[in-house]
């Protein structure tokens, strides 16, 4: 199929290249006529013939003068001359320079009168130089046809030639070799090299995010695995039957906190997917509102919600800014020995949530990765937690014109939050720092 359509393609632009030379020599041909001489060769034909009859005219009757002005014109013009009298008798021939065959047909008759205007005989001049023939014209012929056809398939091979490079890669992309990409030309700059860097790049992205997803999934199955094996090991021990009522009391507990990690990993993870197919669903809200549904969420007191009295509204996707705000209630629990406060300000055109945590504060070293994928800082690596609940607070707040930061409090603690635009025409906003 590959070939085929290639095959097409080049059959098509080899025809009409080679229409186009061929019209063009044509038109060439055509103007080159109009611009010319009226008469074409004709009127030329005609000059010739009025010359030569005048000038033999002249040394008609001389014969040795009559058989020198044959030699010249055999010589000057490279025309087989024949001379002959008024009856068609031959009376002379004289070949070109170096030519012994006689002249065959003629190219042209022109008759010779005396000055009574008689006809005194005919001059006869053979078909242009004596030694092309038809066999050189057909070489001519052959070599023309020869260069269009060259000419034509060079032009359309060489247009083809990135659309096969194309058909291939795309091909071996269709059958998983994501590694494929195009070849782009040192010096092309043209609308194939655009299309070939589109399909690179598409060929890049769907790497890296298949590579992710890869990366994601054997992360997930890892935390699956060890909740539920503690789900196992716990009911197995509460159905045990030397298990007391406290033992089996704990145990249940303790199944309802694995649950909770897993309810919040699928969370996170469906919060993931609806920012990967982009539904996120904006409507209005009110920023101390949102804090406060998620630290009661939490568990947390929600008096240590700190927003102004007037409140700030905003358009936003409430559960995925819920899950944002939970995931730093999460992560300042778990790492940060639990939470002082959550402010809430406006800046501008942004609304900000911060969470501030009583802990030792953030690692300068950690910083600049603690809203990558799967990072884990020194105070999280045997702890729960995939490495994903920053990496989706940051993703929420670039869908919402937003972005994430993380600092130290001077008084201990540290600080961790995102920040929303306030209306969708705010456009994105660039990480906000304190």
């Amino acid at each position: 199929m590959q070939w085929f359509v290639a095959a097409r393609l080049r059959r098509r632009l080899f025809f009409v290249f080679a229409a186009v030379i061929v019209a063009t020599a044509m038109v060439a041909s055509g103007v080159t006529a109009l611009l010319g001489e009226p008469g074409g060769w004709r009127a030329q034909q005609s000059r010739v013939r009025q010359f030569v009859s005048s000038r033999f005219a002249d040394a008609w009757t001389d014969p040795p003068a009559r058989a020198r002005l044959a030699a010249d014109i055999a010589r000057d013009l490279r025309f087989g001359v024949e001379l002959r009298d008024a009856r068609g008798g031959v009376l002379l021939e004289q070949p070109p320079p170096g030519v012994v065959a006689r002249c065959g047909r003629p190219w042209l008759r022109a008759p010779v009168r005396d000055a009574a205007g008689a006809l005194a005989g005919e001059v006869l001049l053979c078909g242009g130089p004596a030694h092309w023939g038809p066999g050189r014209t057909g070489m001519l012929v052959f070599a023309v046809l020869f260069v269009v056809w060259r000419m034509a398939g060079g032009i359309a091979r060489r247009m083809a030639r990135p659309f096969d490079d194309l058909v291939a890669v795309v091909r071996d992309l269709g059958e998983g070799r994501l590694d494929r990409r195009v070849r782009l030309g040192r010096h092309r700059s043209d609308e194939m090299e655009l299309l070939a860097r589109v399909i690179n790049d598409m060929a890049g992205r769907i790497e890296t995010q298949l590579a992710a997803q890869r990366e994601l999934l054997a992360a997930v199955s890892h935390e699956l695995r060890s909740p539920l094996a503690r789900v196992r090991f716990l009911l197995e021990a509460a159905g045990d039957e030397g298990a007391t009522a406290a033992s089996r009391a704990e145990a249940i507990t303790d199944v309802e906190g694995e649950l909770g990690g897993i309810d919040a990993l699928v969370g996170d993870l469906l919060a993931g997917s609806r920012l990967d197919f982009n539904a996120v669903r904006r409507v209005g809200l009110e920023a101390g509102d949102v804090a406060r549904r998620a630290v009661a969420h939490a568990g947390l007191d929600v008096g240590c919600v700190d927003t102004p009295a007037e409140g700030i509204r905003f358009d936003g996707d409430a559960t995925l800014l819920g899950t944002a705000l939970a995931n730093l209630l999460a992560n300042a629990t778990r790492h940060g020995d639990g939470v002082r406060a959550v402010r809430v300000t406006q800046r501008g055109a942004v609304v900000r949530f911060d969470v501030e945590d009583r802990g030792p504060g953030i690692p300068d070293d950690e910083r600049p990765r603690l809203f990558d994928p799967f990072f884990r800082g020194a105070r999280g690596a045997s702890g729960q937690g995939a490495g994903l609940g920053l990496a989706l607070v940051r993703r929420i707040a670039e869908a919402h014109g937003g972005g994430v930061w993380a600092e130290n409090i001077p008084e201990g603690g540290a600080r961790v939050g995102f920040s929303a635009a306030c209306a969708p025409s705010a456009g994105a906003v660039a990480s906000e720092r304190a």
